[in-house]
């Protein structure tokens, strides 16, 4: 809890005016570390917009919303001003506390401040203090006392809508609701105190049990100050601080105009019982709505423009925050300010509104943000659903998402209901709540590590053991203890962090790393079973296809394999993990379907095809035997290349293309193998590094390899150095936070930042090849320079351990290697073209992004041209090219690719014996002619069309 303490208090201060103490302040807090310069130009519009007086002679001046990111460190400054300073409407503040809070810790202290002005004579005692010491004793307040009974606010006590134009009246007004007797009656009406935003405290020694009535008004004025609202309070004792602390709440959230403007008693009884920051039934308060986005490139300057003329034409305060986005505040009259909110298609807006308007002003932008803004709008079904409800569907009815895992599944649905968990608020005995967290975070730990155990999944467990390390992360553990501290209970401060933490990585500019938002709510999820004693859903006991609105990794890891037929997805992305799980257990995904597939039955029959990336709901008999054809065609043909997977691929007219497997580890090589895998196309090595607190050493590197190469029995390596970086960092290499880390330094190019790490990995590799088959890649080669420096590293170590069979190649994955692909090959001994990185570096299209799915194909013609140009270079040197991309899976551009030159393709290793059976049922020929007229094609759907020549 933040304090404030004598080393905080300067006494005997002589300044001019207001300005100059807040600039005073201000410096005060940046001398201290607790903010940035330029706060004290946050503090200046803050009294702009509304008074900081709080009264008995104290101000509290502090930044606003917009000036949030520059504070460093919560901290409150207190100057104390014994001649006054003005700080306007006739008031003069003798104590002036400058405050600078990223966030509510200061709130308690505020609370007890605001307490300390029920006290009549705060102000000359403040006046006249000769020490910081009485400073801290005055704001302190008494101590409570243990014997006051405890006052609570009851509505036949309250009256709102007093019609009234004197304090008089209105201290009358409560009187009668009290029933006041004549002492405590004089009393009440002789004492009057402006707690500030026109509320007014009246207080009187109870001739009998302690009450408190609460009146409001429309609005006038006494001694220049506004009234809009009285507390009257007949007490003895502090058996009434709590009416007073939850009265100070919504002053200091400055909410007060609001909560005066209540319609009823039930209403305002109901608001400060659930204080000024609480949702109301629909998750929203009453000034709140929440509005989706649809503006198909979102909030840029044209609609945002639009959206700040509208606002401006209101008096009322509007913010705006973007729920998909880092979650603070914006000033809605600000176009910078909006636009820097980076909201895109689909987000949230949560708008908020205060001042006599604001009803009117949250209508009027709703409806143009419905409508666009002066733009089209995409389909309303492309937002989330906010309440799960079965909706009904025509029959026959196709839904389109993203592919993320091929196939076809026949079967009734699962739709799974988020699980509602029932927990308090708040709690009393912090101590008992962490020790209750802590319970709870130890046995999730051993569930994961049991599940890590327990699965055979090389690619699960290394999901799982990502989730035990988020799991003991410091950062959400003291976010919790924060929450805590503050009076939280222990699932309460627990979700509240998960919710904070997985909202910031859902902002990420970088779809692969937003949907690692999914693995954070994932182990948030089965933390809060075990606080609440709430089992997490329960599958069907019968095959079924598992709808839900994101299927964590965990859940895919304990699912029963056999009776999953597929995986759909409201959210999330093909690079999510659990599209990475379901591809490796060959289960059909289908990923981004939107909100509207929430409102599915569980029970009704579908078809999901991974392939084209639909869920035929309810289909009719003609479609589903058609489907059922289909499925038992594509068994047929699996049974089938399974049975000639060791043959090799050569099509009809005798030209042969290898096909190897990608590897993500060396445990799959023998099964890879065993598959018809003539080699090992990508091992993406960086395995070796992933899961450890520093660096592997030379030894286990090396030990790692050897297992690949023995398994191979003499069949080609191809390894992937080193691909890390902003999107797949290291605990043990931290780099610097990137806005677009696909872009920025990764691959190669951090290589080049820590050359020992690559020396070490290059030995290991040549150490373990021995005189066994060894191809080396360098990953994100974009210039002659970074290949240069790879390649004499190489030659070094090279000329120490002398592999025998050894070539080095460079990996195609941005233009820039492809256009230079002439240049590169001279030096080059092949290439490897990454078509997933390719295509997105190409096209601008992110291929971790749902929305960009139909532009980010690999089959556009200027991807194609560029494979073209890589192999022609190539060749023209007499070298090999291999794409080990997920194209070279791709059924439709295994022709392409065999027409272009391709000399290996390197697929998933369940994917090796169906493309030896596509290779096997092409003419080379053909294929060249139908490659040389996709060359020519405009678009990707124009080439997907032409493939369907040599079906």
């Amino acid at each position: 809890m933040l304090s404030l303490t004598t080393q905080d208090v300067k006494m005997g201060q002589t300044l001019a005016d207001k300005q100059a103490v807040i600039s005073a302040l201000a410096e005060w807090l940046e001398q201290d570390g607790n903010v940035a310069a330029g706060y004290a130009d946050g503090m200046l519009a803050r009294e702009a917009q509304t008074a900081t007086y709080l009264g008995q002679g104290i101000a509290i001046p502090h930044g606003t919303q917009e000036c949030r990111h520059l504070v460093k460190q919560t901290g409150i400054k207190a100057l104390h001003l014994p001649d006054g300073v003005d700080w306007g409407d006739g008031e003069k503040a003798y104590l002036v506390l400058g405050i600078a809070a990223g966030s509510d810790e200061h709130l308690e202290l505020l609370r007890r401040l605001a307490r300390a002005l029920s006290r009549d004579d705060l102000a000359e005692q403040v006046r006249r203090a000769e020490s910081r010491q009485d400073i801290l004793r005055l704001l302190q307040g008494e101590e409570e006392s243990s014997q006051a009974p405890v006052l609570g606010w009851r509505r036949e006590w309250m009256r709102t809508g007093v019609e009234a134009t004197s304090l008089a009246a209105l201290q009358r007004a409560a009187c009668e609701l009290l029933n006041a007797d004549d002492t405590e009656r004089q009393a009440l009406q002789a004492s009057s105190l402006h707690l500030g935003q026109g509320w007014w405290l009246s207080q009187a020694p109870a001739s009998g049990e302690p009450r408190a009535a609460l009146v409001t008004t429309t609005g006038f004025e006494h001694s220049g100050q506004p009234v809009r609202a009285l507390l009257a309070l007949a007490v003895n004792g502090n058996g009434h601080r709590p009416l007073l602390a939850q009265l100070a709440d919504w002053l200091l959230a400055d909410k007060g105009q609001a909560l005066a403007a209540m319609a009823d008693s039930t209403a305002l009884h109901t608001a400060l019982a659930r204080g000024p920051h609480a949702p109301g039934e629909d998750g929203l308060a009453d000034n709140q709505r929440l509005v989706v986005v649809r503006n198909h490139q979102g909030l840029h300057a044209r609609p945002g423009a639009m959206m700040v003329q509208i606002a401006k034409q209101f008096e009322a305060d509007i913010r705006v925050r973007n729920l998909d986005g880092d979650g603070h505040d914006v000033n809605g009259k600000s176009l910078m300010k909006l636009i820097g909110l980076g909201v895109r298609p689909g987000h949230q807006l949560l708008l908020t509104a205060e001042g006599p308007d604001a009803a009117a002003a949250l209508e009027q932008l709703v409806t143009a943000i419905n409508e666009g803004l002066g733009e089209d709008v995409m389909p309303v079904a492309a937002g989330p659903t906010l309440v799960h409800q079965v909706q009904d569907i025509a029959p026959d009815t196709e839904m389109r998402g993203v592919g993320a895992s091929p196939g076809t599944a026949i079967g009734p649905l699962f739709v799974e209901v988020p699980v509602h968990f029932d927990y308090p608020d708040t709690a009393c005995d912090a101590d008992a709540e962490q020790r209750r967290l802590k319970a709870a975070l130890a046995q999730a730990d051993t569930d994961l590590a049991a599940a890590a155990e327990a699965t055979h999944e090389p690619q699960a467990r290394d999901i799982l053991s990502m989730h035990r390390e988020l799991l003991g992360d410091p950062a959400l553990a003291e976010g919790a203890q924060a929450r805590l501290q503050r009076g939280a209970s222990a699932p309460a401060a627990w979700w509240s962090e998960i919710d904070s933490a997985a909202t910031r990585q859902a902002a990420s500019p970088n779809a692969m790393l937003a949907e690692r938002a999914a693995d954070i709510r994932d182990i948030g999820r089965r933390v809060m079973a075990i606080l609440c004693d709430t089992p997490l859903p329960q599958t069907p006991n019968a095959p079924y296809i598992w709808v839900a609105e994101d299927i964590g990794p965990s859940d895919v890891v304990n699912m029963n394999a056999e009776l999953v037929l597929g995986l759909v997805t409201a959210g999330g992305g093909p690079s999510s993990h659990s599209a990475i799980l379901a591809r490796s257990l060959g289960i059909p995904a289908l990923v981004a379907m939107g909100g509207a597939v929430m409102g599915l039955k569980s029970g009704t029959q579908a078809i999901l095809n991974g392939d084209a990336g639909t869920l035929h709901v309810a289909p009719a008999d003609r479609v589903l035997e058609q489907a059922k054809a289909r499925q038992a065609q594509e068994r047929q043909l699996a049974e089938q290349a399974w049975e000639h997977r060791d043959q090799a691929a050569v099509t009809t007219d005798g030209h042969r293309l290898e096909v190897g497997a990608n590897l993500g580890d060396t445990a799959k090589t023998a099964a890879a193998v065993e598959g018809g895998a003539e080699g090992v196309g990508l091992l993406r090595t960086e395995f070796v590094f992933m899961g450890r607190s520093q660096a592997p050493d030379l030894a286990q590197q090396q030990a790692e390899y050897d297992k690949a190469f023995t398994a191979l029995n003499g069949r080609p390596l191809v390894a992937r150095t080193l691909d890390v970086g902003g999107d797949k960092p290291l605990p043990y290499w931290p780099v610097p936070k990137e806005d677009n880390p696909f872009l920025g330094v990764r691959g190669i190019r951090l290589c080049m930042q820590q050359p020992e790490l690559l020396e070490t990995q290059l030995r290991a590799l040549l150490t373990a090849a021995g005189d066994r088959p060894l191809r080396i890649m360098f990953p994100m080669v974009a210039d002659w320079a970074e290949w240069r420096f790879a390649k004499e590293m190489f030659e070094r170590v090279q000329a120490e351990v002398q592999a025998a069979d050894v070539q080095l190649g460079i990996m195609v994955e941005v233009p820039s290697a492809a256009l230079n692909a002439q240049l590169f090959a001279q030096d080059a001994d092949f290439f490897s073209i990454g078509t997933n990185d390719l295509t997105q570096y190409t096209l601008a299209a992110d291929r971790g992004n749902g929305e960009l799915a139909a532009l980010s194909d690999g089959l556009h013609p200027a991807v194609l041209r560029l494979i073209a140009m890589t192999v022609e270079a190539a060749h023209a040197h007499g070298k090999w090219v291999g794409v080990c991309g997920e194209l070279g899976a791709d059924p439709q551009a295994l022709p392409l690719l065999l027409g272009l030159g391709v000399d290996e393709v390197s697929v998933s290793p369940g994917r090796v014996p169906l493309v030896k059976a596509r290779v096997r049922e092409c003419s080379l020929a053909r294929c060249k002619d139908l490659a040389a007229k996709a060359l020519r094609a405009r678009d990707a759907q124009t080439v997907r069309a032409l493939t369907g020549e040599i079906q």
